[in-house]
């Protein structure tokens, strides 16, 4: 397979995927959970049978609709997401609740504005951190090759890969969040930062073999010894990913709703990582390479 051979089609196609995904990720726009605004959550268990709709409308007696964000969590357990609830308005809500479900109450929490914004912060700086962190150990780790290609070069390519491995996922997630009722919450940062690692393994297994075969085979081009890094680690990437997603459709099939949002960013992003550690990175690696090269003469 001579993947290199159509690199300007691939990294188009990317480039065309990574241009409609940014005004995605504006237009189907989901909201911000309460671990990043600010706000309650009450999990309940209900005596009954009940389903979201009903819960829905229930409490939507006696609470602004507007404010509830509803989602199963297990057998006849479900969780109300709303607007900080403290004192006599959470003591309110409860009695109401009581009142209009047969159910009983398992956990309360509250999250302040001012934690919800620092969580935030946290989130951007832990994401700005593990880039940086990449090229350098990339940097550092690729050191050894031919003069011909900077070793920063395999590093800052890495993450201009993670940047379009996050966006389109994002744009996916957001799509498919806005139709099924998801929400932002601290465990969709695990996922991204999860997909950083993931996406990043994947890309440096392809890197790695292509120092080595430019070790090996001096007399190849740079482009030849790409492709054929590619072709030797194209089975190992596709079972590996293969084997993760297969067990995340599982988890999504079988799993509670509360996990849902997050298994599914997760096969997402393996999912589009593993296209682009073999159709964006390399592909990537060698027109960046020709572009030096270029210059040079």
């Amino acid at each position: 397979m001579n993947i290199i051979k159509y690199r300007k089609f691939w990294l188009l196609f990317s480039l065309a995927m990574i241009v409609v995904a940014i005004p995605l990720l504006f237009i189907f726009k989901i909201p911000a959970g309460i671990d990043f605004t600010g706000g309650s959550l009450v999990e309940i268990k209900t005596n009954q049978p009940e389903t979201v709709s009903n819960i829905r409308e229930k409490v939507g007696k006696f609470h602004s609709a507007g404010d509830l964000v509803i989602q199963e969590s297990g057998p006849n357990q479900f969780i109300i997401r709303t607007k900080s609830l403290e004192g006599d308005s959470y003591k309110k809500f409860e009695t109401d609740l009581k009142a209009s479900v047969d159910s009983n109450i398992l956990r309360h929490e509250s999250i302040g504005a001012t934690v919800g914004k620092n969580l935030t912060q946290k989130a951007i700086t832990g994401v700005l951190v593990a880039s940086i962190l990449i090229i350098m150990y990339l940097a550092y780790s690729f050191r050894k090759v031919p003069r011909s290609v900077s070793s920063w070069t395999f590093g800052t390519v890495a993450i201009l890969t993670l940047l379009h491995d996050l966006a389109v996922t994002t744009a996916i997630f957001f799509i498919i969040g806005k139709f099924s009722g998801y929400e932002l919450d601290s465990l969709f940062v695990v996922a991204a930062l999860t997909i950083l690692g993931f996406s990043t393994h994947d890309t440096i297994v392809v890197f790695d073999r292509i120092r080595e075969n430019m070790i090996k085979n001096p007399q190849k081009s740079f482009e030849q010894n790409a492709n054929s890094s590619i072709n030797q680690t194209l089975a190992r990437s596709l079972n590996t990913s293969l084997a993760a997603i297969l067990v995340l459709v599982a988890m999504l099939i079988l799993g509670g709703s509360t996990i849902k949002p997050f298994v599914l960013m997760l096969a997402l992003g393996i999912g589009i990582g593993t296209y682009s550690s073999i159709f964006v990175a390399s592909p990537a690696l060698v027109t960046w390479f020709e572009y030096q090269n270029r210059n040079k003469k």
